[in-house]
């Protein structure tokens, strides 16, 4: 038993070189520790130097935006520049033409002409601007490349000792030059500008002369109003006719306000009124006295009728209007003068004329016809009976003619206010078409001054439009021993490439901020405006993004802050006109978003370069 005992335990204790109750470690154990932890450095190794490879990648990056940044800034400078120019070309030309209809208001002609010289000024001033920001952006452009080389070197220096190593980079923009900036004056605009200027002074003074008369003609056109219905209930023609011959309202219409009524109304109503007393005259009473009295009235009203029939009124409201208002006789003098006096109209019997055929001194028989002018002449005597001379028929005209209780009174009075209004739109008509004809050559300039704002926008292709290559060379330094790693190893050198492009940012506007610069440049003709002009400006800056209607909502803004109303319409006309200009300058929206950098493909932006990095990526790449 202890021999098989002891066989046993002499053939356990074989085994002890792979396990020992003592705890002690082993030969197996040992070099399985010690694989691991080489395997386990060994991957420390490894992904130290793909840490530091992707280091290198990222310093790469960081290069080629920080150069693109440089591009960036400049084309922001660009746009800005463009933004600044193009308000001040519009906010001057929106200026000139705004002052310009002012001038068509007497009201407002002494702010016209100080809103015309502010436009002047800013127009002259954005000439300066021009050839400054052309120098300043083309010394920019020139040290362009210069500039992101030392921002790309900068960057590589900064994260070469954080990495452990020597670097050397070299960044080249893509194009590596830029074509020349030139920014264009506006001569049209100044041209534009001078003309409104010279002609400021003729068009306020057309402008007085059409609106002085426009008010004689307003002035005149209520009192024939007023003559013919608008004084109703009172006296008028309208109530004459009303009350007195019982005229018809179809025949005798009443209108309520000056605005829709018109010279027409009256001569009409008198064309009606004339043949309707003719109809209806009569005798009072049975005595010879009434008769005779009826027997002329009736014949004045016969004679009016004529006379009134030959009447006109053609307004139309562009031209001068033809109306014509027939003057009827107030008394015996004008009576004379008319063919009651001259005509063979009146009976003549027993030597004598007389004023009907049935007077009783006409019973011997009526031997023919004469006229009131024969019988001053002597060539018939005055009617005992009747007592018919001309003196009895002007009376019958004064009687209705001399008081406001007469249609003729009314009538006179509508008449000579027609004549007024006629007269005061001869003055008034030629003045207004002076005063078109010098806006609308003022205007003209200022349209072929905004299809001339084209010419003077600012086209930068700097260098690196297409983007910026960077290709980067790592030296790492010398690496102590890494344990548990039979044999130590330099990392040796590493190289990266990499590329970034221009995109835009579409939460930042470029022009956020632009007149907080701007508005201390232009000086005192800008502050001297007031808040009108500095609000007209805000709102041309932000027409350089919204297009035609951001310029006519500024446009109309200024407007109506303006007088422009006027008895003879011309500023209203005057702004419609400009407005219309404007909409029709089809001004379109330009890109104010905040250009930025981005990483790219190399092969994209190597593409289109000419050098030696371009070359060395796209023949590396096989670009063709």
């Amino acid at each position: 038993m202890e021999a098989m005992c002891g066989f046993l335990r002499k053939k356990r204790y074989a085994t002890e070189w792979f396990s020992d109750k003592e705890g002690f470690t082993t030969f197996g154990s040992a070099c399985a520790i010690l694989a691991a932890c080489a395997l386990a450095f060994a991957c420390v190794w490894t992904a130290r130097s793909m840490s530091r490879a992707a280091g290198v990648q990222v310093v790469a990056d960081a290069a080629a935006l920080a150069a693109q940044n440089e591009v960036a800034e400049f084309v922001i400078a660009v746009r800005v520049a463009d933004a600044s120019l193009l308000s001040m070309s519009l906010t001057g030309l929106a200026l000139v033409g705004t002052g310009t209809a002012c001038c068509c208001v007497p009201a407002s002609a002494a702010v016209g002409k100080s809103l015309i010289d502010v436009g002047k000024g800013i127009l002259t001033k954005r000439n300066d601007l021009a050839r400054a920001a052309e120098k300043t952006l083309s010394t920019m452009q020139e040290g362009l490349p210069v500039v992101a080389q030392a921002q790309a070197q900068a960057i590589i220096q900064e994260n070469a000792d954080s990495l452990g190593g020597d670097a050397l980079g070299y960044v080249e923009l893509v194009p590596l030059r830029g074509e020349p900036i030139s920014i264009g004056d506006s001569e049209s605009s100044g041209e534009a500008a001078d003309a409104a200027e010279s002609q400021s002074d003729e068009i306020a003074e057309s402008a007085a002369v059409a609106q002085e008369a426009r008010e004689d003609a307003q002035n005149a056109l209520e009192e024939g109003f007023k003559h013919d219905c608008g004084n109703a209930p009172g006296y008028c023609m309208y109530e004459r006719a009303d009350t007195v011959a019982g005229m018809p309202s179809s025949q005798n219409p009443i209108y309520h306000s000056v605005n829709t009524w018109s010279f027409k109304v009256a001569l009409d109503r008198a064309k009606a009124y004339y043949p309707h007393r003719v109809a209806m005259e009569a005798p009072e009473n049975d005595s010879v006295e009434e008769q005779a009295r009826s027997a002329l009235r009736k014949k004045f009203y016969e004679f009016a009728a004529r006379e009134v029939a030959k009447g006109k009124a053609v307004d139309e409201g562009e031209s001068v209007p033809d109306i014509d208002f027939p003057m009827l006789p107030k008394n015996t003098t004008e009576m004379k003068k008319t063919s009651l006096y001259t005509d063979e109209a009146y009976p003549v019997a027993a030597g004598c004329l007389h004023a009907w055929q049935g007077c009783p001194g006409a019973r011997s028989g009526i031997e023919g016809f004469g006229s009131l002018a024969e019988q001053d002449a002597g060539a018939f005597g005055v009617c005992a009976t009747c007592d018919f001379d001309a003196v009895s028929l002007g009376k019958v005209a004064a009687a209705s003619s001399s008081i406001d209780n007469g249609f003729e009174y009314h009538y006179r009075k509508v008449a000579e206010a027609s004549n007024d209004y006629v007269a005061a739109l001869e003055r008034a008509i030629p003045a207004e078409s002076e005063a078109k004809d010098a806006v609308n050559g003022v205007f003209d300039l200022i349209d072929e001054a905004l299809q001339d704002l084209g010419s003077c926008r600012i086209e930068a292709y700097p260098p690196g439009r297409f983007g910026a290559l960077a290709a980067l060379a790592f030296d790492m330094h010398d690496e102590s021993a890494v344990p548990f790693v039979s044999e130590t190893r330099e990392e040796g050198a590493y190289a990266a490439i990499s590329a970034s492009v221009l995109g835009e940012d579409g939460e930042e506007d470029v022009l956020s901020s632009l007149l907080d610069g701007v508005v201390d440049d232009i000086g005192p003709p800008l502050s001297d405006a007031g808040p009108a002009v500095l609000s007209l400006w805000a709102s041309m800056v932000k027409a350089y993004s919204s297009g035609t209607e951001g310029l006519c909502e500024g446009v109309q803004e200024l407007f109506d802050s303006l007088p422009l109303l006027g008895s003879t319409g011309l500023g209203s006309w005057a702004a419609d006109s400009l407005m219309g200009m404007l909409e029709a300058a089809g001004l379109e929206p330009a890109n104010t978003e905040a250009a930025k950098p981005f990483v790219a493909n190399t092969e994209h932006v190597a593409a289109q370069g000419d050098g030696p990095v371009a070359a060395a990526v796209a023949s590396m790449k096989g670009v063709p």
